[in-house]
């Protein structure tokens, strides 16, 4: 029986090295949230697939559902801009946060709009970091429902966009914005 192919935008937020030369990565996708994948033969030099599926990278990935695994079929680099080893560090954080904090296999086309978009700000060469992390980090609270969207923060972290205005509103309410992190994250007992 044929299995249906899945292509879909994601980003490799981490892996896990299995056996030989195979992979389980965490896929946050456009089409369906956070999912756990299987990659096989991908860290072996002749595999095509390598370098589309490294840690942060935005790719197109094609995916078959199997037995409660998926398990990637393809896959190329969506042409989003690199990271350097400042920037990537900062997203590796983001990474792992959403990895501690979505539920697998549960569909938020906003959260994906968030990471990307976050992603993509952070290729920028002037990019504030620290200020791009905690307005990151509130977003995806937000979205998640772990941080309340009071009328100090309404526009700011409601919003899928970011512009130089939230970056400028973000680095005033940095101290507030942080204690309400970090009180969502408290709560959350994650």
């Amino acid at each position: 029986m044929a299995h249906a192919v899945h292509t879909t935008n994601a980003v490799v937020l981490g892996s896990a090295d299995v056996q030989d030369a195979d992979k389980l990565l965490w896929l946050l996708t456009k089409d369906f949230g956070l999912l756990f994948a299987s990659a096989k033969s991908v860290r072996r030099e002749v595999s095509k697939l390598r370098y589309a599926l490294q840690d942060l990278a935005h790719s197109d990935v094609s995916l078959v559902r199997g037995k409660g695994i998926w398990r990637v079929t393809g896959a190329q680099h969506a042409g989003a801009p690199t990271l350097n080893t400042a920037q990537a560090a900062v997203f590796g954080r983001i990474a792992t946060l959403v990895r501690r904090v979505m539920p697998t296999d549960d569909e938020n086309e906003a959260l994906f709009t968030i990471i990307t978009t976050t992603r993509t700000a952070l290729a920028s060469e002037q990019a504030d970091t620290d200020v791009i992390e905690h307005l990151t980090v509130a977003r995806i609270l937000y979205q998640l429902g772990y941080l309340s969207c009071t009328s100090v923060y309404t526009g700011l972290i409601d919003t899928l966009t970011l512009t130089e205005k939230d970056f400028t509103r973000t680095a005033t309410l940095k101290d507030a914005l942080l204690a309400d992190i970090n009180a969502g994250l408290n709560e959350s007992q994650l």
